[in-house]
């Protein structure tokens, strides 16, 4: 409502002998010099000439709106099924009845025009304003929804301020949009940048009890190092868990009861559509945590006892690693960093989810990225945001494939050319038709070993001639888990470990092992933070043309290896003589090679 309007309601609680004319002055110089961002109504209140209920009173005269005391009201279960909790608490509002077909719903600001067409929109119904204290607004949040009260509180004054509020504005009006024209949610990724600590009250006394625990999770996980946060609903209780180092952990977790506000608070923070809980969503946050700037990835994902969540939280220190401190020994470093300067062809990178190959390859992206090179990534989702070079979010639901994507990226002129993974044969043909016109294409793709990868872009249906003539190098890799610096400790392996290690490296001199005992550093673990277990196979002449045969990937790697091909299993028992990790870390994340029979592992084990 336009000032000069709240005039005229200052004036009219003069007139109803509520407040005195000298009350109205001093309350309008007030909030002309010290009180400026509040509303009159709001700085009569403070000065304690009326209470908020005058409030409703007044402006109801004015406005021709009807007032509710929601304390006397009783609402039918049905009229209160009808908005969720997530809805009234965005919009501040509780549906009291209807009314020849219109939703009349108390709200403390009957003004905001903004906030009742999109609750139109998302509810599909004609809305009617009554108005209300926002105490009342406050109590029957707690009542009707079973929240409580203190949380209600929280999560109001969390949505309080005009940028919050002017962005789930924004999502709420596209989510209405979006099924007005056929599309059920809002399925792209969505920025939402804040700084960590703007995300919570500046005033530690006024953080309700949801924000305090969001805010210690998230700190608490990265303190810890964790790679993921899982919020995971059961039917009786919130499991909570970390992924630190590659091991989940279960961590304290809140009760049933907080589930709904804390995937609410998650779903604000990252931009997501908090109203729909029927489809998968992703989102984002910016944040500064600790003077680090961190990007969480988060996925929502509707189960049987609600939505859980998954926090992936991305630390872009990792990215200015170089590739000895991401495990590559020197002879391998200098192999890959020749074959991805200045080349052409394409370069695979192998591995499981949770292997590392995207921190290999953004690694890889930055070290290459200088002026003169145009650098173009499509990825599914684009995990790290890289200044310098441009990066394209897959979007499938609306057609942006990766392989809708890599047939405008030509239009670019690229140097450079990062997919995110290739999934199928259009796809693979692209890449393929790129690497054979000058460019470097850098892809993924899911197999066990480097030799794999060859078959399995032969068995989407890639030509064979086709691979044998864009595949420059594939690396194969896995995450091992580091000893503890801390507790680190020599020990005497035992024969059967001396065997096992010697069946792998025939000329290892083994006499000694290391191993973690254990300290708070590491939270009893015996580990901290994990390093890369490589495989690199690099095409010749010969591997070209074992590929144009069709030959097995068996042979495939035993010709490799006689080229000089380490093995995954043969660079982390590497790392276990040199002190890196333990022999059973290394035999946790690596297949048994043909040297190594079966019954020995087991024995060893």
């Amino acid at each position: 409502m336009p000032r000069n309007e709240y005039r005229l309601f200052g004036q009219t609680l003069v007139d109803q002998e509520v407040i005195t004319k000298p009350q109205l002055e001093e309350a309008i110089h007030k909030q002309q010099t010290t009180m400026s961002n509040r509303r009159l109504g709001e700085v009569l209140v403070r000065l304690g000439y009326i209470t908020r209920r005058h409030i409703s009173q007044g402006l109801a005269e004015q406005l021709g709106i009807p007032t509710i005391n929601l304390e006397e009201t009783e609402i039918p279960r049905k009229i209160i099924d009808r908005v969720p909790l997530n809805v009234a608490l965005i919009y501040r509002i509780v549906p009291v009845r209807t009314d020849n077909g219109a939703l009349c719903v108390a709200t403390a600001d009957p003004t905001d025009i903004d906030t009742l067409d999109n609750l139109e929109r998302l509810l599909e119904t004609q809305v009617r304003p009554l108005l209300c204290t926002p105490d009342d607004i406050r109590q029957a949040l707690a009542k009707y929804y079973g929240a409580n009260e203190s949380t209600v509180e929280s999560m109001l004054s969390t949505m309080s301020s005009a940028s919050t509020m002017s962005s789930l504005s924004t999502l709420s009006s596209l989510s209405a949009a979006s099924s007005l024209s056929g599309f059920s949610s809002l399925s792209s990724v969505s920025d939402a940048s804040m700084d960590f600590h703007d995300a919570v009250s500046a005033d530690e006394d006024d953080e309700g009890p949801v924000i305090k625990y969001v805010h210690n999770l998230i700190l608490e996980a990265f303190r810890e190092r964790a790679s993921d946060i899982h919020i995971e609903p059961q039917k009786e209780d919130l499991k909570v868990r970390y992924r630190i180092d590659g091991v989940m952990h279960y961590v304290p977790s809140p009760p049933k009861k907080a589930q709904g506000s804390i995937i609410s608070r998650i779903k604000i923070m990252s931009g997501m559509d908090i109203s729909e809980k029927r489809v998968p969503q992703d989102g984002r946050i910016k944040l500064n945590l600790l003077g680090k700037n961190v990007d969480l990835r988060v996925s929502a994902l509707p189960g049987i006892h609600g939505e859980s969540m998954v926090m992936r939280i991305l630390d872009k220190s990792g990215l200015m690693l170089g590739l000895a401190e991401l495990g590559f020994t020197p002879d391998d470093e200098a192999l890959w960093e020749r074959i991805v300067s200045g080349g052409t062809g394409i370069a695979l990178v192998t591995g499981p989810t949770g292997s590392g190959k995207t921190t290999t390859l953004y690694a890889t992206l930055h070290k290459l990225n200088t002026p003169e090179t145009n650098i173009i990534t499509v990825e599914d989702p684009v995990e790290y945001q890289l200044r310098g070079i441009n990066q394209v979010q897959v979007h499938a639901e609306i057609g942006r494939t990766f392989a809708h994507v890599l047939r405008s990226m030509f239009r670019q002129d690229p140097d450079v050319l990062m997919v995110g993974e290739i999934r199928d044969l259009e796809t693979a043909e692209i890449a393929t038709r790129a690497a054979l016109t000058g460019q470097l294409v850098f892809s993924t793709v899911h197999t066990n070993d480097a030799p794999s990868a060859i078959i399995r872009l032969v068995d989407i249906g890639v030509k064979p001639y086709m691979v044998a003539a864009t595949i420059r190098v594939i690396l194969a890799q896995r995450l091992v888990r580091c000893i503890c610096s801390t507790c680190k400790e020599v020990y005497a392996p035992s024969d059967d470990e001396k065997k096992l290690v010697e069946s792998v490296l025939p000329e290892a001199d083994v006499r000694e092992f290391y191993r973690g005992a254990g300290c708070e550093n590491c939270n009893s673990t015996g580990y901290q933070g994990r390093v890369g277990a490589f495989e690199l196979l690099v095409t010749n002449e010969e591997i070209r043309e074992m590929i144009l045969r069709n030959v097995s990937s068996t042979h495939l790697r035993q010709r490799a290896r006689e080229f000089g091909m380490t093995t995954l299993r043969e660079d982390g028992m590497a790392k276990v003589i040199n002190g890196v990790t333990t022999l059973s870390e290394v035999l946790r994340v690596t297949q048994a090679d043909e040297t190594l029979p079966t019954s020995a592992m087991v024995e060893a084990l």
